[in-house]
């Protein structure tokens, strides 16, 4: 496997050595305050070049930095074709059999002035002819935790306690994927925001979760990580139920927590409603 230093050359001398590239930038984890680097981190690359079509007409391209055991072209896909005659920007999502993997975006240089729109961390790695459009970025502002309004948080409480009765339809009905998505996703969605905005109080607002939560661990207490990994239910129905009332009464604690750091309203009256609701669901079809 090539080592990190040893990828990055090698990108480096790509664009160094190819006239077509004009321009080469790093964005992601690589170039993010705080973002995790270890072997499963990806080189996020951006080249820009004076003929884009030159690249998308290649689809070896990609080989000249490993073996390639899966490639992906996120912006060819069967729903919205890619126009291979026009000038769009394209990507290689590419995973290398050495563990290794790529995600390089290709931008036609005649695009570059819609560049002083990026506003997302970045360090500039080669600019042959002094673009000044590109710029470097060394704050992640951007992707911390927002604040919620009150509206998107009594949206997000509403949201959470009217889907969790179709988890409960789903679980009475024994129709079991529908349940599971109901707790998994429609349930499960509203429940990462509130958590998230709970380390964005502890936080003041200047952290990020990462894409998908996936640095979460590093904001909860161990206690509070376990409680997280306890509401996520296995397959069995009994489980199952056991889960969505563990999820909805974390889900409660938390958004009483966030009501009142912020000063928001919270009816407590219909969280009780509902769960009286659910219970009687529960012992309608499931209690002997």
């Amino acid at each position: 496997m090539k080592t990190y230093d040893e990828m990055y050359d090698l990108i480096i001398k790509t664009a160094t050595e190819d006239d077509r590239i004009r321009a080469a930038t790093m964005e992601g984890s690589a170039v993010t305050p705080g973002a995790v680097r270890d072997g499963f981190s990806d080189f996020d690359i951006t080249f820009f070049v004076s003929d884009i079509r030159e690249f998308t007409a290649d689809k070896n391209y990609m080989r000249k930095f490993g073996d390639i055991l899966i490639m992906q072209t996120p912006d060819d896909w069967y729903m919205e074709p890619y126009d291979y005659n026009g000038k769009k920007r394209f990507a290689y999502l590419t995973q290398y059999k050495d563990g290794n993997r790529i995600d390089l975006t290709f931008i036609d240089v005649s695009e570059i002035g819609k560049q002083t729109d990026f506003n997302e961390p970045r360090t500039i790695l080669i600019n042959k002819d002094g673009f000044t459009e590109l710029k470097e970025i060394t704050s992640g502002d951007i992707f911390f935790i927002q604040k919620p309004s009150e509206f998107e948080f009594y949206n997000t409480v509403n949201e959470f306690r009217w889907v969790s009765n179709y988890a409960t339809k789903g679980l009475c009905r024994h129709q079991f994927y529908y349940a599971k998505y109901s707790m998994e996703h429609l349930m499960m969605n509203m429940f990462m925001k509130m958590i998230n905005w709970k380390v964005g109080i502890d936080n003041d607002f200047k952290v990020t979760t990462g894409s998908f939560s996936k640095y979460l661990r590093k904001y909860l207490t161990e206690d509070e990580m376990k409680r997280f990994e306890g509401i996520f239910a296995g397959g069995a129905y009994e489980d199952m139920w056991d889960k969505v009332f563990l999820m909805y009464d974390y889900f409660e604690d938390l958004s009483i927590y966030v009501a009142d750091k912020l000063g928001f309203s919270l009816d407590l009256e219909e969280s009780s409603n509902v769960r009286e609701f659910m219970k009687k669901r529960y012992a309608d079809n499931c209690e002997k």
